[in-house]
């Protein structure tokens, strides 16, 4: 699936754009793009993710988690993708 995602790193520098993203193997595994060009493969075991919320954000909504210090905020795009990751990670950091 296709989301909008912004990516915040320690030192406050931030990647707004894109991501392609498929979960599988108890895992979120995301290809940052650029147009057609894949820039960034990103593989986020759940197990690692801490501090996930789901929340509005200008009332839209917002799952974000943090791993290995970034800050990932996925926002709604109006496809469905926020409920399948939200049941997804739900689902995942309740067992």
């Amino acid at each position: 699936m296709y989301t909008y995602i912004q990516i915040i790193d320690k030192d406050s520098k931030v990647f707004k754009g894109y991501v392609f993203y498929n979960i599988e193997n108890e895992q979120l595994s995301m290809t940052i793009v650029r147009g057609m060009k894949a820039l960034h493969r990103i593989n986020i075991p759940f197990s690692k993710i801490v501090d996930l919320q789901i929340n509005k954000f200008y009332g839209e909504d917002r799952i974000s988690f943090i791993y290995q210090g970034k800050k990932y905020s996925f926002l709604y795009t109006g496809y469905g993708e926020e409920q399948y990751l939200e049941q997804h990670l739900l689902k995942t950091m309740k067992a």
